[in-house]
């Protein structure tokens, strides 16, 4: 397939151009919060030493110039922890999203096929509603990766370890470390991403309904739901792309985190619904090449890279074993209703 042209690449990130405003996401940035606050509410976490665990969910809707996402320790006495998703960061994550509302670009020939089960939605149409699917799923993605980080016990060693108090997922690129140090963050970065990619999945999943074939719209196929789903992934690590210009050291690359997130779906489909795995995967990484390709995220598309990407990242299991993170990861469960 090949490159979307230069003057459909610049559509996908120029917001001005489209005649959006930042108001028509305030309705959609509280469903997301609101969303979490209940799933957050849902859950018993507590640390290694039983203690009671807060995480709160702040995503700030009066800023959209300011770019950042980030999870911080409020208190290690309390356990109290927060996660901040920044206006100018959700905006960038709606306007990535929006490459789907595009007939010109056309990155899915096959929405067509798709059919509108919701009545009310008919006037957006097919696009616009892919297209707000896909930016749900980047913004989950972003605030599970920082949930991740805290269950994890990512954000308890960098506090006690080297004096961390929050993780960012772009300011985090211009602090000084060690090298041994940095080898930790970065790990800690990939194993963030990987338990948000099987969490994401979860979601998605459960999104698509009992029939598995979606609920406001459904897709042509189980495999066309999945290759929506990897494009959408991919145009978050498009935008990561352009906010970073690839320059961070902390982070995994752009491509690097796009494999991890194909990586995860299938560990979710291998414990979950294995009857499925070889051929909803083997989909999947071909739709990663293709939406790479497509979406001009460097190193993404050829086969050779992708293998050595995926042998590269075999260091995180290496690091995570080396310096016991274990001991700090947080416990949770689902409170029942009675």
């Amino acid at each position: 397939m090949s490159h979307i042209s230069q003057e459909n690449n610049k559509k996908l990130f120029i917001i001005q151009a489209l005649g959006y405003t930042f108001d028509s996401l305030e309705s959609q940035l509280a469903q997301i919060e609101n969303h979490f606050h209940r799933i957050l509410s849902s859950l018993k976490i507590s640390t290694p030493s039983g203690k009671s665990t807060s995480i709160q969910l702040n995503i700030d809707r009066v800023n959209p110039e300011k770019l950042d996402a980030k999870a911080e320790r409020k208190s290690k006495e309390l356990a109290t922890y927060e996660i901040t998703i920044k206006a100018g960061f959700s905006r960038c994550l709606w306007v990535a999203s929006r490459a789907l509302a595009f007939d010109e670009i056309n990155l899915l020939p096959w929405v067509e096929e798709c059919e509108i089960n919701d009545k009310r939605l008919r006037h957006l149409g097919k696009r616009e509603i892919l297209a707000d699917y896909a930016y749900f799923i980047g913004s989950y993605l972003i605030i599970l990766h920082e949930i991740s980080h805290i269950v994890l016990g990512h954000l308890d060693y960098l506090n006690d370890e080297i004096g961390d108090r929050y993780l960012s997922e772009l300011k985090d690129e211009k602090k000084q470390y060690y090298p041994e140090e940095l080898i930790i963050r970065k790990a800690f970065e990939a194993e963030a991403d990987r338990q948000a990619g099987q969490w994401l999945i979860g979601f998605f999943e459960h999104s698509l309904g009992s029939n598995g074939l979606g609920g406001y719209l459904l897709f042509p196929s189980r495999l066309h739901a999945y290759e929506f789903y990897v494009y959408s992934i991919a145009m978050v690590f498009r935008m990561v792309q352009d906010l970073t210009q690839r320059e961070g050291v902390i982070h995994p690359k752009p491509n690097e985190r796009l494999y991890i997130l194909i990586a995860s779906l299938s560990e979710y489909f291998k414990q979950n619904l294995p009857c499925e795995h070889d051929k909803t995967y083997h989909h999947a990484l071909q739709s990663c090449l293709e939406a790479g390709k497509k979406l001009l995220v460097i190193d993404s598309f050829d086969p050779l890279t992708v293998m050595l990407n995926a042998n590269h990242l075999v260091f995180v299991d290496d690091v995570i074993k080396a310096i016991n993170i274990r001991r700090y990861q947080h416990r949770f469960e689902v409170i029942t209703s009675k």
